[in-house]
């Protein structure tokens, strides 16, 4: 019963998309001040494969979407010169109906995902050039912690024939923290195109978080408006985790990845 729970619970993800703009990642004199401020709602159009306890599964985006009952996803950012911290949140509601041989499970799954991010410019250079092509670049340092939590509940009915025969409902909940360390670096093409790309990696085996986690994006921030950016780019991330001992130990690989969509809206 208890790989059936996992099983369910990891089929049934959704992923975050982990990063931020804030206007200092522009190169427009006006926006080279002390402090920048973001929010940017997006999403992740993702397709996954997982592996638990030897058994594979890999879903289109279709087939997560169709999981989804309600969901929301948000990155929070603020920058003080060559300092930035950043929180990634994720809260959705899913649903699926399935039979098990004789017996009938409606799996609901409540999940929550906060991606908290402290980050330090190393090196930028802003020397604009005559022909405008490049205006900059950065490289930043990014440390932080991903926590994951999930409350699984599963209402199942056994069947003999159309006769239900037995019924009952399981909770379950997972919580883990990941702990993150990783590179970015962001190219300036013009006072209106961005482009960044970052790698992070955690988990460690640290207490109980995963043995190891990896996640990399590349973004393109297009500037509409002094206050709006679209952002559009791809992100791949993965984990291995084992819950349990001995016998009872449950092996989770997840592979994420898939492109993305997002506005973000500054506040100065």
């Amino acid at each position: 019963m208890k790989k059936i729970l996992f099983a369910a619970l990891c089929f049934a993800g959704i992923s975050i998309m982990g990063g931020q703009v804030t206007k200092q990642n522009f190169n427009e004199e006006d926006d080279r001040k002390d402090w920048s401020y973001s929010i940017t709602p997006y999403a992740l159009l993702a397709s996954q494969s997982t592996n638990v306890g030897g058994t594979r599964v890999t879903q289109s985006f279709g087939e997560l979407s169709s999981l989804t009952d309600a969901g929301f996803q948000v990155v929070a950012a603020v920058r003080y010169r060559r300092f930035g911290l950043a929180m990634d949140g994720t809260w959705a509601n899913l649903g699926k109906e399935s039979e098990k041989g004789p017996m009938l499970l409606d799996v609901q799954v409540k999940q929550k995902i906060l991606d908290f991010r402290a980050s330090y410019v190393l090196y930028e250079t802003l020397q604009m050039a005559e022909n405008r092509v490049i205006d900059g670049w950065s490289l930043e340092a990014l440390a932080g912690a991903k926590y994951w939590s999930n409350v699984l509940s599963v209402d199942y009915t056994v069947f003999l024939g159309q006769q239900p025969i037995s019924e009952g409902s399981i909770e379950e909940s997972q919580n883990w923290w990941d702990p993150m360390l990783g590179l970015r670096t962001t190219i300036s093409l013009a006072p209106k195109v961005l482009l960044s790309s970052w790698i992070s990696v955690g988990g460690f085996g640290i207490g109980e978080s995963s043995k190891f986690a990896y996640d990399f994006t590349y973004l393109n921030a297009f500037r509409v408006s002094r206050l709006v950016t679209i952002n559009a780019g791809f992100r791949n991330f993965r984990y291995h985790r084992a819950d349990g001992e001995g016998e009872n130990e449950l092996e989770t690989r997840v592979n994420v990845l898939g492109p993305f969509l997002g506005v973000s809206f500054f506040f100065n």
